[in-house]
């Protein structure tokens, strides 16, 4: 369950001045209410009475935050990409987002958070400080894009997009990785969850947590152990990014980039698409997937992917010569598969 964020002024202190909270030493943030910053904020509030009120009224966050994929130096394509566009070139890393909330029974849209002041913010490892990279407002639709700051960041390393009104945040990911690193790309809905219901389920009650599929987490964490990149592509639309971020980090799910689709489009050319990209753009080895729809299915059929390394769960298991996986639980297939495969170095 996300609380309300209290709506708050922050002041600069002017010589004799209120007291401004004293600054903390975290190099994280814990999003979307990190409560005392690292960093100042200088902020006055709230720009308009509209996003004042959505604020007070609405307990339900729906931000969004891109993330960017793609090769240090090369292409990379940010999850807001339009289909037809082709990813950048040069290693260029972009931040397009979206302030906005609802109440806690409606998770199916965001009510805009207009003309307010974002800033990106992150830790920078080299220079073990702090450092803002950008700031502007939210357009009508309470979207902040920022197409180039000129700043990559490691991979993994977050970019938080700080809602100056209020101090809170969302995070921006980047991955990077040389051609030919070998990743590992899931479904969440019905493959990471128990059922495609229960995310059905957690967008009309912000209190509800979607069950697992049987030892969902402990095989992501099995790839990452050896050092496989997750890529988590799904068919759940942008609109669904705070609540795909948040189950994913407080089920143990390991970091990696989310794709979220653009606009509600057909799943199987939507995750195709990115396939593709991942493939033909990024130059990495898509070395195993996991589904659990026949659009799953038929997007790893367009990308070549191996039969053996295609991994189907619940009903449609085993289709078109896929590997299924029985009983809903990963438990014997992470003991039989995963573990006998090599580290990726």
């Amino acid at each position: 369950m996300r609380l309300a964020l209290a709506p708050v002024v922050l002041l600069v202190a002017c010589g004799g001045g209120s007291e401004l909270p004293p600054l903390t030493t975290a190099t994280s943030l814990t999003c979307p209410d990190p409560g005392d910053l690292p960093f100042r904020l200088m902020s006055t509030g709230y720009q308009n009475q509209t996003s004042l009120n959505l604020s007070t009224e609405d307990p339900r966050v729906k931000d969004e935050a891109s993330d960017t994929l793609g090769t240090a130096g090369g292409a990379t394509a940010n999850v807001y990409l339009a289909d037809a566009a082709a990813p950048s070139a040069g290693g260029t890393v972009a931040f397009h987002g979206r302030k906005a909330v609802n109440t806690a029974t409606n998770g199916f849209i965001g009510n805009a958070l207009p003309g307010e002041f974002v800033s990106l913010w992150t830790y920078d490892p080299a220079t073990s400080a702090w450092r803002q990279l950008a700031r502007a407002q939210t357009d009508d639709a309470g979207f902040y894009d920022f197409p180039a700051t000129g700043y990559v960041p490691a991979t993994g390393q977050p970019v938080y997009a700080m809602l100056k009104a209020n101090g809170s945040c969302a995070a921006h990911f980047t991955y990077l990785a040389p051609s030919g690193t070998k990743v590992v790309v899931v479904d969440i809905d019905g493959t990471l969850t128990l059922s495609d219901a229960e995310f059905q389920t957690q967008v009309g009650d912000d209190t509800y947590v979607p069950a697992q599929m049987g030892a969902a987490a402990a095989l992501t964490q099995a790839w990452t152990a050896k050092h496989y990149q997750i890529v988590y592509l799904t068919a759940r639309p942008h609109v669904f990014w705070t609540e795909t971020r948040e189950w994913l980090e407080s089920q143990g799910f390991p970091e990696g980039p989310v794709i979220t689709e653009n606009d509600f489009e057909e799943a199987h050319a939507y995750k195709a698409l990115w396939l593709d990209r991942m493939v033909t753009d990024f130059g990495w080895d898509v070395f195993a997937a996991y589904g659990n729809a026949d659009t799953d299915i038929a997007a790893y059929a367009d990308t070549m992917i191996p039969l053996d390394h295609t991994f189907i769960v619940g009903p449609e298991g085993g289709v078109m010569g896929t590997t299924a996986i029985p009983g809903l639980d990963y438990t014997a297939h992470i003991a039989s598969f995963v573990s006998a495969q090599p580290d990726n170095q």
